[in-house]
């Protein structure tokens, strides 16, 4: 049903006892029970849910998508039902894990400097041979480039995509995208024909960071998207990081500032393992011979 977000979609599940209760309440008991407007009330009353639920599952099976709900033990990651307002529905290309071996998001800018997409790929590198599952958004710059070196390192990588899994955003990451299928997961929590719309990136953002034991921030300008997933990593009480750059550079300014806020600095794969949890880094592999190029900085 179009125009709820996940919090209401809990509420609303929380106050009928079961999600296929509400949609079939009347108006009156939406807004009595449920505490929607006259005007929700009236949109969530009037919607045709089973025939679009039918034809959403036809679209899945068509696409190769299986959905998952936070209900299901199996393969929704258990990390991400943890915090405040999980996605209620996953739809999965690829495989997605219930437990992570040890997941870090890498994020940033979608213009970065060669700088921050060469850290970021040697980065994403790394971490796979060490055996982290790099998770990420699939946007152009740090977000593909960050892929792109977990592909390379062989390892597992996630994206999470601010689309409906029935296109691919952006066009140009079609290749990628089949790539990430065979070594991980593409994900969304949105509807399959959703498009990508501006205001879901934000909302996906919680996504990457809660799916994550934490988040390194490459490059990022001062008002960034990739700012928004620092900080929401840190209110899900998950470590937040940032990869030092250029102090002339507009594309640095994000980053430091959350290395003022008290993020921790991090040159290298080692760097970002060593601010991990040890719940988490006992789970790693031990690096592998010839794997990387030393610390990412160098």
């Amino acid at each position: 049903a179009p125009g709820f977000a996940s919090a209401q979609i809990r509420s609303l599940s929380d106050a009928f006892g079961d999600p296929r209760e509400v949609m079939r309440a009347d108006t009156e008991a939406l807004q009595r029970r449920g505490g929607l407007s006259p005007k929700a009330a009236a949109r969530l009353a009037s919607f045709s849910w089973e025939a679009a639920l039918e034809a959403e599952f036809q679209r899945a099976d068509g696409l190769g998508v299986r959905i998952r709900t936070v209900e299901d033990e199996g393969e929704y990651p258990v990390q991400l039902r943890e915090i405040y307002d999980p996605p209620p529905v996953l739809y999965v290309l690829g495989r997605l894990l219930a437990e992570e071996g040890c997941p870090v998001a890498v994020v940033g800018a979608r213009r970065p400097t060669s700088y921050g997409r060469r850290m970021a790929r040697i980065l994403g590198r790394d971490l796979a041979q060490r055996g982290c599952t790099v998770v990420s958004g699939m946007a152009r710059g740090i977000d593909i480039a960050a892929h792109e070196g977990a592909l390379e390192g062989g390892g597992r990588t996630v994206a999470v995509a601010g689309c409906g899994l029935s296109r691919v955003y952006p066009p140009e990451a079609t290749a990628l995208q089949d790539a990430i299928i065979e070594k991980g997961a593409v994900i969304s929590e949105r509807p399959l024909e959703d498009p990508p719309l501006a205001r879901h990136f934000p909302q996906r953002n919680r996504i990457i960071s809660g799916l994550s034991a934490g988040t390194v921030v490459v490059e990022a300008a001062e008002r960034s998207g990739a700012l928004i997933t620092g900080r929401l990593a840190a209110e899900q009480g998950r470590e937040v990081m940032a990869v030092p750059g250029r102090a002339d550079s507009d594309k640095s300014k994000g980053a430091h500032r959350l290395l003022r806020e008290g993020a921790a600095l991090v040159e290298s794969a080692e760097d970002v393992i060593a601010q991990l949890s040890p719940e988490w880094t006992a789970r790693l592999s031990r690096p592998g011979a010839g794997g990387g190029e030393g610390r990412a900085g160098t």
